[in-house]
């Protein structure tokens, strides 16, 4: 996916693979306590990251295999975790996606499963505003089943990744209503929009190409997810409205989630 941000130059830093130290070691706990700082970030060079840099790295994904940490084009400068959280708490989708890919492929776990489902509910985001209602749920299924799989309820279940968890949770019941309302569905058809890949082949192309969502603020000014559309009879049926999902994390979130990870 292309990228789109225009904002003026910044500097962050970015993830860096995990010590190799064995654990418990002085070395290993000096590199927990370090904030994960790799390189500088330049944000008007995400739109320039060369597209053979991109396509190589996805093949070796395929490949199960991982690019070597100096597998860069040009010399060109990645973006870090503080830079994705503010594209996606600023709606660029797109350009949160790029971001993201780009750390996920050197992260270690959990770490990388973390990444993923961030890079998934980005994908899902950006299908959601542009009339993707079908491959939206599908991405955000995906990712908010990855940030289940870390059962952050075991570390910090009040931390920003289980709030944005959550949040992301709420936002795909609020779809699966929405949509079934919009269509009007039979007793059948709703028993079985239960999340499940059945569910997804239901729905099918349903309202593709209609602006049914739109980001806005709801009665009491907070972000939020808009639903536009009508269901029988020209009847809105309540909740027209979620809270749009928004990520409080930093680097030493990240940090220490991975740190919890190790040390248990």
């Amino acid at each position: 996916m292309a990228v789109a941000a225009s904002h003026s130059v910044s500097a962050m830093d970015v993830l860096a693979p995990p010590s190799r130290a064995p654990v418990g070691s002085p070395a290993a706990a000096a590199a927990s306590a370090r904030p994960y700082v790799l390189h500088r970030f330049n944000r008007g060079n995400i739109r320039r990251r060369g597209a053979g840099l991109r396509c190589r790295r996805r093949l070796l994904s395929a490949r199960g295999e991982r690019p070597a940490p100096d597998d860069d084009e040009n010399g060109e400068e990645v973006a870090g975790f503080d830079a994705a959280v503010e594209l996606f708490n600023g709606g660029e989708y797109h350009a949160c996606h790029d971001v993201v890919e780009e750390l996920w492929y050197s992260a270690e776990d959990p770490a990388r499963t973390l990444l993923h489902g961030v890079l998934q509910c980005a994908v899902g985001f950006h299908h959601l505003f542009n009339q993707n209602h079908r491959g939206a749920m599908m991405e955000l299924g995906e990712g908010l089943c990855k940030l289940r799989r870390l059962r952050l309820e075991d570390y910090d279940d009040q931390g920003p990744f289980s709030r944005f968890r959550d949040e992301v949770a709420a936002v795909l019941s609020f779809l699966y209503r929405t949509q079934k309302e919009l269509a009007a569905c039979n007793d059948e058809l709703c028993l079985a929009m239960d999340g499940s890949a059945t569910s997804y082949q239901l729905l099918g192309d349903f309202a593709a190409g209609q602006r049914l969502y739109r980001q806005g603020v709801n009665a009491e000014g907070v972000p939020s997810i808009l639903f536009s559309g009508r269901a029988s009879g020209d009847h809105l049926a309540p909740p027209c409205t979620v809270k749009l999902p928004s990520l409080h994390a930093t680097e030493q979130h990240l940090a220490a989630l991975q740190r919890a990870h190790e040390y248990s």
